[in-house]
């Protein structure tokens, strides 16, 4: 994998920047209403080259691959250029390919800074002329009529002048046909309309660019005020109600960037999914700068109303520019229509990507290790009482899949591992969930296993490490308290030491997963109630034989056992101590970063590929339920969310590959996952609805009864690796530098 742009992508968005900051400064987008348009600012965008960047050097352009549009773009609309930038790049690019003399005398004028070029992208209504982004100031429009490619030269005569609107945008009616005044056919038949719809496809990434770069400022303005206005005696940044809709919204934003940049990577490797990608990218990236700008208007309270405060210029922008070819519902409908029907679409040209969103060529070669693996070990008999839970750990396939060096593959080879990258333990992650087998034993082993590496005794390191890589020892983990869930350091679970170095422990956990099966225990204790109480915090990995352990189960609405663990004056030999004596607090944040990047985005696509199954054999009506555009709506969008939450997961494989500092990202992973998860379940629950109340043998059920225990399941998913209200906090902080929200 490689997310990291390029030298050259990052000293292009250097340069871009600084050009918009100094050409497209508040002031300046201000002066350049009602109509929405910078000359000056324009200027510039020619004598850069960027309004035609994607043209051929031959032509006069640099030949920019779509992805350096696509970043130039994004700073535009984090900047609100007042120029119809992304509308002038896609139109000039298609004028190179076309060919004729109306074509090159057109591309020529726009090359010399005489003409803009636009692209008609909207479908009118009936009986009305479309309204073309940029038309108001182009001097070129491309657009279909019928089966035939136009250019038309807009008439000045006063009756295309830009109506008032939303973004104050440079819209007019211009009729786009052959028979307009000065109107010239370009090409007709099928290659017209695939060359259109590839510069539409093409405008749709760029404008999800623009838009994900002005939503982005949009959470920067919001976050910086609430970091400064004091209501309360306390930054309102600090209250909850304000900083966790910011941060559910950045972590959508991010989302949509992950998205188009996925998009443009999927165009250049002719992926099969690169149209419905897209159309993806261009529905996420709307919906959620529409959320944007709502939100971070609502932080500034009155003040955001006013024309005087520039998050209003954000807030109409951020939907209006997504707006311009139409209803983003539409689209969702297109994503439907190209995942299920089959659709095909003409596509741009992407040029080079140094982008990477594949796991590599190890992994994949890894996987068929694993699938070789599975169909061979994985009976009838073990697939018959497989659980996604604890409950379905086995302790010989475990060792099985140690001995094949499948249960921690990327450990150090010192402690039992092979040293592979992340990604190949993703792999085997990903495959032991497609054929159902759980994986909360290697993945809780795992986690906590990290953290004895970093931080435990050579005896433990010595003693336990092995056992746990040969897969004849699981670990689980023992935080949380009755009256200590998300305010974990206020554990009261006592560890007195005794004179002879040994420690005596006394107290109660709740929600030990794992500790009905597990060998050891990774437990937090209270060791000093005289200081803070993070602070006095120690950690100690113990044997669950030991003498005073008891463990109760605990049942759940989600088809899991966990368990509540009771202590009573349990000794613990000194050396299973995990770190310093009070320093249990620096353990426990080493091994929470790792745990924040906990995914449910397999269980999620699991859900959208069962949903979607039920929905093609299920009729309604005469006709399948996925031909129902109220269906398709709800798959789509889950669909969508499914995705967002594959690429969250893989951006924080490559985060921990690359050892790049986590700044939210990992909480991210894991909040839109689990919050996307039961959204979209209760939806579909909804949508399958009688059928989908009943339970048919979940969880390895498929259709309406894979649909009722997510439903169920999703509902934990929300509080388990640490609850999405704790996820906000740590995104607002990190992301956004935001007050700290909790006390």
């Amino acid at each position: 994998m490689n997310l990291q742009l390029s030298d050259e992508q990052e000293l292009l968005r250097e340069s871009f920047e600084e050009l918009f900051a100094a050409e497209s400064s508040p002031e300046r987008v201000r002066s350049a209403e009602p109509l929405g348009f910078d000359a000056g600012l324009w200027k510039q965008l020619v004598e850069t080259g960027a309004a035609f960047m994607r043209v051929p050097e031959a032509r006069g352009g640099s030949g920019a691959g779509l992805l350096e549009a696509a970043l130039v773009c994004e700073l535009a609309g984090r900047h609100l250029a007042s120029a119809p930038l992304a509308e002038s790049i896609a139109a000039s690019r298609l004028l190179g390919e076309l060919p004729g003399d109306a074509a090159r005398a057109a591309l020529e004028a726009v090359v010399a800074g005489v003409s803009i070029p636009t692209l008609a992208v909207a479908e009118p209504w009936d009986g009305e002329e479309p309204l073309v982004p940029g038309g108001a100031v182009a001097d070129w429009v491309l657009g279909l009529d019928g089966d035939a490619l136009v250019l038309v030269r807009p008439q000045r005569d006063g009756s295309h002048r830009s109506p008032v609107n939303l973004g104050s945008a440079p819209f007019a009616r211009i009729p786009v046909s052959r028979v307009a005044p000065g109107a010239v056919t370009l090409v007709e038949g099928a290659a017209a309309r695939r060359a259109f719809e590839a510069a539409r496809e093409e405008w749709k990434v760029l404008t999800a660019a623009a838009i994900g770069g002005l939503a982005r400022r949009a959470l920067e303005i919001a976050a910086a005020y609430a970091s400064e206005r004091t209501q309360f005696d306390r930054p309102i940044g600090s209250f909850q109600g304000v900083a966790h809709p910011l941060a559910d919204t950045i972590t959508a934003v991010d989302g949509a960037r992950l998205l188009w940049l996925e998009a443009i990577y999927a165009l250049s490797r002719g992926a099969p999914n690169a149209a419905a990608l897209v159309s993806m990218a261009f529905v996420f990236g709307a919906e959620a700068a529409a959320e944007a700008g709502s939100r971070s208007l609502h932080v500034h309270g009155g003040y955001g109303l006013s024309l005087e405060y520039d998050i209003q210029l954000y807030f109409r922008r951020g939907r209006a520019w997504a707006l311009a070819s139409g209803s983003v519902r539409a689209e969702v409908q297109e994503v439907a229509r190209r995942l299920w029907d089959g659709a095909e679409v003409g596509l741009p040209p992407p040029g080079e990507v140094g982008l990477d969103f594949g796991l590599g060529a190890e992994a994949e070669a890894l996987r068929g290790e694993v699938l070789a693996f599975l169909d061979e070990k994985l009976t009838p008999e073990l697939r018959a009482r497989a659980h996604f839970s604890w409950d379905g750990h086995d302790p010989a396939f475990q060792q099985e899949l140690a001995a094949a060096g499948l249960a921690y593959p990327h450990w150090p080879r010192e402690y039992g591992g092979q040293e592979r990258n992340p990604y190949d333990a993703y792999v085997v992650a990903e495959e032991l969930a497609r054929v159902g087998w759980t994986d909360y034993a290697i993945a809780t082993t795992s986690m906590v296993a990290e953290a004895v590496m970093k931080f435990g005794s050579d005896e433990v390191k010595r003693d336990v490490l092995p056992r746990l890589a040969r897969g004849e020892a699981v670990l689980s983990m023992g935080y949380t308290e009755p009256s200590a869930g998300s305010d974990v350091a206020a554990v009261s679970t006592r560890a007195v030491r005794e004179p002879d170095g040994d420690w005596v422990i006394d107290g109660q956990k709740m929600f030990t997963s794992g500790a009905h099966l597990a060998q050891y225990v990774f437990l937090l204790t209270r060791t000093n109630p005289d200081v803070p109480k993070h602070r006095g915090l120690t950690l100690f990995l113990i044997p669950l034989d030991t003498p005073g352990i008891e463990v109760q189960p605990v049942h759940t609405v989600g088809d899991e056992r966990t368990n509540i663990t009771y202590y009573s004056g349990v000794r613990v030999p000194d050396h299973y101590r995990v770190g310093e004596v009070d320093g249990g607090w620096a353990v426990l944040a080493y091994a929470l970063e790792i745990e924040h990047g906990t995914s449910f985005g397999l269980y999620q696509q699991e859900l959208v590929e069962a949903a979607v199954a039920w929905a093609r054999k299920t009729r309604r009506g005469g006709r399948p339920v996925l031909r129902d555009p109220l269906a398709r709506d709800v798959l789509a969008r889950a669909a969508i969310h499914a995705e967002v939450a594959r690429l969250f997961k893989l951006r924080t494989l490559w985060i921990g590959a690359e050892g790049l500092p986590d700044r939210g990202e990992g909480a991210m992973t894991k909040l839109f996952s689990s919050e996307q998860l039961a959204v979209d379940a209760r939806d579909l629950l909804d949508l399958a609805a009688p059928d989908s109340l009943l339970s048919h043998g979940a969880p390895g059920a498929a259709g309406e009864g894979r649909i009722e225990f997510s439903y169920r399941h999703a509902a934990g998913t929300r509080i388990y690796a640490g609850s999405s209200e704790i996820m906000r906090s740590v995104i607002a902080q990190l992301a956004l530098g935001m007050p700290r929200s909790r006390s």
